[in-house]
């Protein structure tokens, strides 16, 4: 027990950096929506896997025959190794460790260093056993019960890994500093199965919210001037990620999505969704399936409603890359409109890669149907979307995010004006912000935006310039 409390302190300098749980998956949309909680949870984990494995270090001078020569050397080196949490001496030592004579071993320190070898390798299923086989034979040695911890919330059991740390807490004669870490870590693992909230809002001014064509006449028909409009947009989010056993997870997600113009109220928008079902998740990869329902206002009065599922998964392919997939299907109903009731399939594919911990490029496939009773607003698509995400500066307070996406669209039959719809829509988004603009956690951001609708049809050629300001906050 002594040897492994001597443990604790080297510890607190290393626990932190594998207190994350795995990555979250992306949502439907390729681009524009691939959240920057997404992509920061997962570069964290990069950044803290490095820092602990390039923490306080002691190098071995000693040649392997010096240290086979000098047992009682060799195991001071590697519990020091230990200790640093320093994986190049323990990687090396090892090895040397195992080939002393079984009588000279410390058959725990040996185990508790190839589980430490485990960790930093991701294999945290054959850590955990091996943690779990010291713990039975020695239920007291508090470092293991706290390696055991962290390994298992970094692979996505918070359930179990909330119960050790209960279990560390009734362990007598804790050093106060550690006994405040598992009080933190504690708090870390309720904090990641509280709701989380997200808030945005922005200033909207439209002058042609109506989408009157630039064409004003065609034939015999006159279309109405545009008309401006001035309002405020609005997203809202919540979700709560709830450990059931082991990697599995119960989650709810709902959304709120909104345009509310004070001079122009036929035109407010209002979409709310409901999601909720199981998640299955550990150190690399995410899984999630759920059931969703949807439903719009449009001018203040009900517009659709859309019951459907979606199922994401995310992995982590190295510390540059990952990846995110999801595919959505689902049957929208019209209040009156209902020659567009119909169903809807949409599959995304995004490609991260991180070239440092400052910058990082997505690019994103995608492609779907949509179905109408109306065959003239039934349409194929496809899409691809590039980004790219740099902060700058020592402090890497200011951000900058450049997203572009162009989507082509062809309609299955002919509508009143016996056209045919085939169009291209192009996206461009620039963004900055700077960390020390925000205030109380509200951070504000300005947007340059730019969008055009290329159509065969002269009632959906659209082009549109806006520059804005939003402010967003996520509540923790």
């Amino acid at each position: 027990m002594e040897c492994f409390m001597k443990y604790l302190p080297f510890l607190l300098l290393t626990a932190t950096f594998y207190t994350q749980a795995a990555p979250v998956a992306t949502p439907l949309n390729p681009v524009a929506d691939l959240t920057e909680e997404q992509i920061q949870q997962t570069e964290r984990q990069n950044q803290q896997k490095q820092a602990a494995q390039n923490g306080e270090k002691t190098s071995v001078s000693m040649t392997e025959e010096e240290l086979l020569q000098r047992p009682d050397l060799l195991k001071n080196a590697l519990d020091t190794a230990n200790a640093q949490h320093n994986m190049e001496n323990i990687r090396f030592l090892l090895p040397l460790y195992r080939r002393l004579p079984a009588e000279q071993q410390d058959s725990v320190l040996a185990r508790y260093s190839e589980g430490l070898v485990l960790m930093a390798d991701d294999k945290h299923e054959a850590a955990e056993k091996l943690f779990n086989e010291i713990l039975a034979e020695h239920p007291d040695y508090a470092p293991v019960r706290l390696q055991l911890a962290l390994s298992q919330s970094q692979n996505g059991k918070q359930r179990e890994a909330a119960n050790e740390l209960k279990t560390l807490k009734q362990t007598p004669d804790l050093p106060a500093p550690v006994a405040q870490y598992i009080d933190q870590f504690d708090a870390h693992l309720q904090k990641s199965k509280a709701w989380q909230f997200n808030a945005n809002a922005y200033y909207l001014q439209d002058s042609n919210v109506g989408r009157t064509p630039e064409q004003r006449t065609y034939g015999y028909w006159r279309f109405a001037e545009p008309k401006s409009a001035h309002g405020v947009g609005y997203e809202l989010s919540a979700q709560k990620t709830t450990p059931i056993k082991g990697h599995w997870a119960a989650r709810v997600n709902a959304s709120a999505y909104g345009k509310f113009y004070w001079d122009a109220h036929d035109y407010d928008d209002l979409i709310t969704r409901l999601e909720a079902g199981p998640v299955w998740r550990d150190a690399k990869q995410e899984v999630s399936l759920l059931p969703f329902y949807e439903k719009r206002w449009y001018g203040g009065k009900a517009y659709s409603y859309t019951t459907g599922g979606l199922m994401r998964y995310s992995r982590v392919l190295s510390p540059k890359w990952q990846v995110f997939t999801a595919w959505q299907s689902g049957y929208k109903k019209h209040d009156k409109r209902t020659f567009l009731d119909g169903a809807s399939h949409l599959g995304t594919v995004s490609l991260l890669y991180r070239t440092s911990p400052y910058q990082y490029f997505v690019v994103s496939w995608g492609g779907g149907a949509n179905s109408a009773k109306d065959k003239s607003e039934a349409y194929r698509f496809g899409n691809l979307g590039l980004g790219w995400n740099r902060q700058w500066g020592s402090g890497h307070n200011l951000t900058t995010a450049l997203h572009g996406s162009v989507q082509k669209r062809k309609y299955r039959g002919a509508d009143f004006f016996n056209i045919k719809r085939s169009e291209e829509e192009y996206f461009t988004r620039l963004s900055l912000s700077h960390k020390k603009l925000a205030w109380r956690g509200f951070e504000p951001r300005l947007n340059w935006t730019w969008s055009h609708v290329d159509s065969n049809h002269f009632y959906y050629k659209y082009d549109n310039h806006r520059v804005f300001l939003d402010v967003s906050k996520q509540f923790k």
